[in-house]
């Protein structure tokens, strides 16, 4: 029997990519123009400041033209529910990135920060505040591209509050300290999360942790961490000051706006390899492609050498059990021949 082809609207479901307690995440074909596209479908039980989420994240996205931010194709409701049309990039996001190739070289993650920044100042620019930026919401294309997306919880200065006073908006790992605490965010708050990423890009680890939210962002609202110079096996001191700068907890301390943390990164990359920036970041992610497929192909021989250990550990126990017998049986011998 063939499986039946789900549309939704103009657009034919090809698979589902994600999947949350507020929506779905679709890749689609958009029929009139035969291109691939992600679809957000929103949860039908999720309503109130949430919904108006939703919609809030369609309207500011759509005001972003950048080409380091996912852009916007449509914004539609069927029913009861509502749908989010936005470009499809083939690629990575960082979360996997760093999962399979962390610690990530210093001039690797520096080239991404710098990309990041790209599209923050673009958006500080407009008056849109971020307030999630961490690495699922990061993709870097096959073709060397750095793009930000989800903008569902961002917050235009224009735009009223969707969010209660004291109520923590964003993802715990990668809050600044005044988000944790459920005070006032502002642009220097995107700076902090960008330096978590950039940390965790370059250790292989997260700056904050703990065994539930509370212990995380009690953590965080510390703002006490490693220096990140001890966890990377390059002990880059320069890119260590700037993920440093970023996430000082006071603000007075911390970078006063995005440009200027670009700036930093620009000088410590130099001309040369920002000019080069898409074709290191095209090499980088195709090396790492090939990576996983050889892991893939050796994980059974893998498999074969551990069960070989094991019973050459068996053999040795053996070996000195018959040992220690022969030698309790000499001993009887010639201590004790009456015996």
């Amino acid at each position: 029997m063939k499986k039946s082809i789900k549309y939704i609207g103009n657009y034919k479901i090809i698979d589902i990519i994600g999947k949350g307690g507020m929506a779905r995440v679709y890749t689609a074909v958009q029929m009139p123009l035969n291109r691939v596209v992600v679809v957000k479908e929103m949860n039908r039980s999720i309503g109130g400041n949430r919904r108006q989420r939703f919609k809030q994240e369609a309207m500011l996205s759509a005001t972003l033209n950048h080409k380091n931010i996912v852009p916007i194709y449509d914004y539609f409701n069927i029913g009861a529910s509502n749908y989010l049309v936005m470009e499809y990039v083939d690629g990575l996001n960082l979360a996997e990135i760093i999962e399979m190739g962390a610690p990530l070289h210093p001039v690797i993650t520096a080239l991404i920060g710098y990309e990041i920044c790209q599209a923050l100042d673009y958006a500080h620019s407009n008056g849109i505040i971020h307030r999630d930026i961490k690495p699922t919401n990061i993709l870097i294309s096959n073709q060397g591209e750095v793009k930000i997306s989800d903008f569902g919880v961002a917050k235009s200065e224009s735009s009223p509050d969707l969010t209660a006073p004291g109520v923590v908006i964003g993802t715990p790992f990668y809050m600044s300290p005044e988000q944790a605490a459920g005070k006032k965010v502002t642009y220097q708050s995107d700076i902090y999360s960008l330096g978590i990423v950039m940390y965790e890009m370059v250790t292989g680890k997260k700056p904050f942790v703990g065994g539930n939210t509370q212990q995380i962002t009690v953590k965080v609202s510390s703002g006490k961490y490693r220096s990140p110079l001890w966890l990377d096996p390059h002990h880059s001191l320069r890119l260590s000051k700037i993920i440093n700068r970023a996430m000082k907890k006071r603000l007075r301390r911390r970078y006063k706006s995005i440009s200027k943390m670009a700036k930093d990164l620009e000088k410590f990359l130099g001309w040369k390899r920002l000019a080069q920036s898409q074709k290191i970041l095209r090499q980088f992610i195709s090396s790492l492609e090939s990576t996983r497929q050889q892991t893939t192909l050796v994980k059974k021989p893998r498999k074969k050498k551990r069960r070989a250990k094991k019973e050459n550990v068996w053999l040795y126990i053996i070996l000195i059990i018959i040992l220690i017998i022969l030698i309790l049986y000499l001993i009887k011998i010639f201590l004790f021949p009456i015996l």
